[in-house]
């Protein structure tokens, strides 16, 4: 098997596999099993040649190599003889193709939100900390980057694949490590050794032939899938030594390498091959198989709860009943080399016809006073010499290239526009944006495929947290930041496991450029301020930290928000301090209080609590307002307030009293014991600190 690893071999290739399911077998022993494993990968690795050759034929075209480095580098003699003359000539548009389509991709940065199912406090709360946790993976593990190689791969290869895996050996010290090794333990012990990491998810993109899909009709119907590593033999048997005596050397292994385009020989590597199987009715557990031709390494249940397979896919082109993805090569490739054929036949015509030749009968006059034998051109007759200049190709030459240009440009979807080139005669911002529309509908299938990468990444990353993340492996505050520590109070990484709706919005239908954004951002407040809040105009115009931003300006709805949840939960709250926006928090409060289930279902002594923690909260307010001419015309505005008997409470006064009881008893000559909100010293410091808070 290994000789068929990466090895292409154009004769008898048979497309059928035919195979058993892998639930006929799933109880049967060992060594019925492990030749299961080895004829389904025979059969997978033989019907994949056909495609994997396709496959290695477009890399080469996406680097605009016409042969193979290996055949380029052989018989050095006959190739340097073939240097003196015209090589063809390559001009490499499908490279140019692939790097737009993936650029037009890529710069659509999708925004992940994290919805959950109600509008509780603790889910939203478990939905923000969700959130966080994806942001935090995302940075660590730069998927951006990974999306980009997905794109330029799914281009090249007409699919490109990721694992999205657990990986044991990833993350933090575990808090038990750390105290073990404060404790002057031994931590070369095997049981120490084995607690040493808190692990963390893992990314890992893999080359298309080296994974082995189960053959249907679509990959939703795929029940199992194989990858397959080559990893050095010694490696492997540090890593199984139970099983060191029949891990084996794969003889005359040849791996195809990406940088020379040709097969390289591995010496003492073994190739692995890691089978998936998703948790189907037949198969409830699922499967996860580690094997080499010689020996199962492990065989257990699908690591994941989720029940599907760990990978991620992207396609290229879906052809119908067509399970793998189908490249945009196969169809621009012929125009390709018809337009190199013509651009070799140019720069011949060229190299022939561009210098002036001298006609003339040999012998009239001495070649060597002329200094350029290359322009001469002698025959045998009486003819006068002459010097003869000619047009090397024709105009429609030219027209035809560019003609093969547009063709490719049309199957791809990629324009002038995408590179920058702006058609002739357009120069409106407003027309330049409507074209740049135009050519994204022109992509929403790859735009929408892009989208649902995104959101597939997204919901297997929840899943595989919650699957690994424990409350007391240390991890959390460090991922979340001190500002976030009273979410995770209301947080357990059983949330993880919660269904959460993931949206993605892949784009602001904003200009690219940093100049024409932001006038478009302030046309549209300037003709309808409140079009956007101010945390969304600092994200669309990208002026500051918006994450900042918007902390500041929600931090009293988080805190009352989280309050509440605490005193529902019977937990102790500090009382309010003159500093908090009361009006925030009594508003939450209210809120809470006009709910059914705070009415009929909570607790009588958590009901005295809210009550007893919203009785000293307007007591509070109370005072504040009888010094805070301001904050009392806010208070006007609350309906229901108060929301208790307070025999010293006198009604609010709304702005326009007091400012009409400050004009009336200044028009009557009388001593004006009134103030005009905003301007007392109590209104002018609220303002101060305000501001202060507002700068950070």
């Amino acid at each position: 098997m290994s000789d068929a690893f990466d090895i292409l071999n154009d004769d008898n290739i048979d497309p059928e596999v035919k195979v058993k399911p892998f639930f006929r077998i799933k109880d049967k022993n060992e060594k019925e099993k492990h030749q299961w494993l080895n004829s389904v990968t025979e059969a997978l690795i033989k019907q994949s040649e056909i495609r994997t050759l396709g496959q290695r034929e477009n890399l080469q075209h996406y680097r605009g190599i016409s042969m193979r480095k290996s055949d380029r580098f052989r018989n050095r003699d006959k190739n340097r003889q073939r240097f003196s003359r015209i090589q063809k000539f390559v001009v490499n548009h499908l490279h140019d193709l692939t790097e737009t389509k993936v650029s037009q991709m890529t710069r659509l940065k999708p925004a992940v939100e994290i919805l959950p199912t109600n509008d509780e406090w603790k889910d939203r709360a478990s939905a923000k900390v969700v959130k966080l946790i994806i942001n935090h993976l995302w940075d660590m593990n730069d998927v951006d980057g990974l999306f980009t190689k997905m794109q330029r791969q799914t281009r090249i290869f007409g699919e490109s694949y990721c694992f999205t895996l657990w990986d044991d050996k990833k993350g933090d010290l575990t808090p038990a490590y750390v105290a073990a090794r404060d404790a002057g333990l031994d931590l070369k012990r095997k049981e120490i050794q084995e607690i040493k990491y808190t692990g963390d998810i893992s990314y890992e993109m893999e080359l298309p032939w080296r994974v082995l899909l189960h053959r249907a009709s679509d990959f939703n119907k795929c029940d199992y899938v194989i990858r397959v590593k080559v990893i050095p033999t010694e490696e492997l048997k540090e890593k199984y030594p139970e099983k060191k005596k029949d891990i084996k050397i794969d003889e005359d292994l040849k791996v195809f390498d990406a940088e020379y385009l040709a097969d390289r020989k591995m010496e003492e590597h073994t190739v692995v091959f890691h089978l998936f199987h998703k948790k189907t009715e037949l198969v409830p557990e699922g499967a996860e198989i580690i094997y080499t031709k010689d020996v199962m390494l492990e065989d257990k249940g699908l690591s994941y709860s989720h029940g599907k397979l760990p990978i991620v896919r992207l396609t290229d082109l879906d052809v119908p009943d067509v399970l793998n993805g189908v490249s945009r090569y196969e169809m621009i490739v012929p125009i390709q080399r018809m337009f190199n054929n013509i651009q070799t036949l140019i720069a011949k015509n060229i190299y022939l016809t561009a210098q002036a030749k001298w006609m003339m009968p040999r012998g009239t006059c001495k070649i060597e006073q002329l200094g350029n034998d290359n322009t001469i051109v002698q025959y045998q007759g009486a003819q006068a010499p002459q010097l003869v200049q000619v047009q090397p190709n024709s105009p429609e030459v030219y027209n035809y290239s560019q003609m093969l240009i547009q063709y490719m440009q049309t199957i791809y979807g990629s324009h002038g526009i995408s590179r920058g080139e702006v058609p002739k005669g357009i120069t409106a911002a407003s027309a330049l944006q409507f074209l740049n529309e135009l050519e994204n509908e022109r992509s929403s299938t790859d735009i929408a495929k892009h989208g649902a990468l995104v959101k597939e990444f997204a919901k297997m990353t929840i899943a595989i947290t919650g699957d690994f993340y424990k409350p007391d492996d240390g991890r959390m505050l460090r991922i979340v930041g001190e500002n976030n520590k009273f979410l995770i109070r209301h947080f357990d990484t059983a949330h993880l496991n919660k269904n959460y709706d993931v949206k993605v919005d892949n784009s602001t239908g904003l200009p690219e450029t940093k100049s024409a954004k932001i006038q478009r951002v302030l046309d549209a407040m300037q003709r309808n301020p409140q079009l956007f809040t101010p945390e969304r105009a600092e994200e669309l115009l990208e002026l500051g930290d918006v994450e900042k931003m918007s902390s500041i300006m929600t931090e009293a709805v988080k805190a009352s928000d989280s309050i509440v949840e605490d005193l529902m939960a019977g937990r102790e709250v500090a009382p309010l301090e003159e500093w908090h926006d009361f009006i925030v928090h009594w508003r939450t409060y209210s809120k809470a209080m006009q709910s059914r289930s705070f009415n009929e279902e909570a607790d009588p002594q958590i009901r005295a609590a809210v009550k007893d923690h919203v009785f000293w909260t307007e007591k509070a307010m109370i005072r504040k307002m009888q010094k805070n001419p301001e904050f009392e015309a806010k208070v006007a505005t609350l309906i229901l307030f108060p929301l208790f008997s307070h025999p010293e409470y006198v009604p609010a006064r709304s702005m326009e009293q007091q400012m009409a009881m400050v004009q009336g008893q200044t028009n009557r000559g009388e001593a004006v014991t009134g103030q005009i909100p905003g301007t007392s010293t109590e209104d002018i410091m609220e303002q101060q600190n305000a501001k202060a808070r507002l700068k950070g």
